[in-house]
This record gives C-alpha cells, sequence and structure tokens, in this order.
C-alpha cells in the first residue's frame, strides 16, 4: 500500500507544484499578517504589564503556520474537485490500488506543501524579526503542521467525493473556515484573561484551537500538561477520523 501511496503522492505532488500562482498566493496571506501585523502586535504587548516583548511573535508565527496548513488542506479538496471533472479521480478507481491509498496519495502533498511553506515563514521570522527558535520546538511545530494539513485535506477531499459540486464545496468552506479561525485564536490568542468568558467558551468546542494551542506550547518548549494532552490527543484523533473517513468515502463511491 506504501508504494501505491507514494505513486498517486508523487503524481499529485507534481499538479500541485506546477500551479505557480497558487504557491505564491497562499504564502501572500500569512506573510503580510507576519509583517504587518507582527510589529503592531509586538508593540501592543509591550505595553502590556508583566509581558515579554517577544511574547507576540511567539504566539504569532506557530498559529500562521498551523493557518497555511489549514489552507493548503482545503485546497486539496479542490485540486480533487478538478481531478473529478477531468476523470482522472474515476481513471484511478478502475485500478486495483487500494482506496486507503489513494486517499492518503491525493492528501499527503498538501503535507508536504505546508510544510515548506512553514519553514519559510519560520526563517522570515527568524532572520528578519529576530525570533528565537529552538530545535526542538521546530520539530514539534512542523509535526503539528503535518497532522493539521492531513487530516484538513482528508475532510476536504472526503467532502468533496460526497458532494461532486464545486459551488457547494466553495460555500461550505466559506462558511465554515472563518469562524473555524477566528475561533481558533490564530491572530490573537483566546484565554480567560484576554476574552470574554461566552468567547472563551465558545472557542474551546473549535478542535482547531486546541491544535493552535498546542503549537504554540511547542514553540515555546514550555508544555502544561493539560492543554499538552488535550492538543494532543485532538490532533492525532482528528488526524485519524478524517484519514478513516475519507478512506471510507474512497471505497464507497467506488462500490
Amino acid at each position: 500500500m506504501l508504494r501505491e501511496a507514494l505513486l498517486v503522492y508523487r503524481s499529485e505532488l507534481a499538479v500541485l507544484l506546477r500551479n505557480k500562482p497558487y504557491l505564491v498566493l497562499g504564502m501572500i496571506q500569512p506573510v503580510l499578517y507576519l509583517v504587518l501585523c507582527g510589529p503592531l502586535l509586538a508593540v501592543l504587548v509591550s505595553k502590556t504589564p508583566g509581558v515579554a516583548a517577544q511574547t507576540s511573535w511567539v504566539d504569532l508565527t506557530p498559529a500562521l503556520i498551523i493557518q497555511i496548513a489549514a489552507t493548503n488542506g482545503v485546497y486539496c479538496g479542490f485540486v480533487l474537485m478538478s481531478g473529478i471533472r477531468s476523470g482522472a479521480v474515476d481513471r484511478l478507481r478502475v485500478t486495483p490500488v487500494s482506496r486507503t491509498a489513494l486517499s492518503l496519495g491525493q492528501a499527503l502533498p498538501s503535507v508536504t506543501l505546508s510544510l515548506m511553506q512553514g519553514v519559510i515563514i519560520l526563517l522570515l521570522a527568524s532572520l528578519v524579526f529576530g525570533v528565537a527558535l529552538s530545535v526542538v520546538g521546530v520539530a514539534l511545530v512542523l509535526v503539528i503542521t503535518a497532522l493539521t494539513a492531513l487530516s484538513i485535506a482528508c475532510c476536504a477531499n472526503a467532502i468533496v467525493l460526497k458532494l461532486r459540486n464545486e459551488d457547494t464545496f466553495s460555500s461550505i468552506v466559506n462558511i465554515v473556515i472563518l469562524p473555524l479561525t477566528l475561533l481558533s485564536g490564530i491572530l490573537l490568542p483566546i484565554t480567560p484573561d484576554r476574552a470574554p468568558m461566552w468567547l472563551y467558551v465558545l472557542s474551546r468546542f473549535n478542535p482547531l484551537a486546541y491544535v493552535v494551542d498546542i503549537s504554540r506550547a511547542s514553540f515555546r518548549e514550555t508544555l502544561p500538561v493539560l492543554p499538552t494532552v488535550a492538543g494532543a490527543v485532538v490532533i492525532i484523533g482528528l488526524t485519524a477520523l478524517a484519514v478513516r473517513w475519507n478512506s471510507r468515502t474512497f471505497q464507497a463511491v467506488a462500490a
């Protein structure tokens, strides 16, 4: 199965890397957030008593990488929709390739792209804004980024296979992604001491909030027990469920 997944992965990655406009445009938004919002947040945080000036960069940098992973995961659904329209997916489905290999091969390019773009954001944050990087912190953030991209790509692919309608999928993305992003605290951490209690409680129903929390904690290399366990359970459980759902959906549509 691994060999089959790698064959599909290489084919899909080549398609993704040929889309130069998406590669460039996909980087613009997180870079703009880093360049334009980062310094502003740094000034605001520096004026907050008892908070270190570098706190804002440590909060913002890993969160932007998670945002990249989420965006690439969703885009994977649009790539699959294009494959359905061109008939490429139907041709793959009549081959003896296992459905799990197909689902993984379709989703893994978003992981590769997210890791590449994540490294660029880390280098930019370090070289331009002096954000301190550690090997352990960077490694943990990249692992979380890979799992996030894989889980969201699998969910997006499963939804596309069920809907087979680009307009409906686009509408769902627009409705779901914005509140998920805002309630994850990507730009500003949603904590009991910074946010209204109702907003904090609402954010706790958002799985992406736990992923952002654990990525920040990993980046700081300060892993408090409860948030770390909660984040690990959410990201690992979400990835396992998403891969399973995507694989079963491929099997169902091939039946």
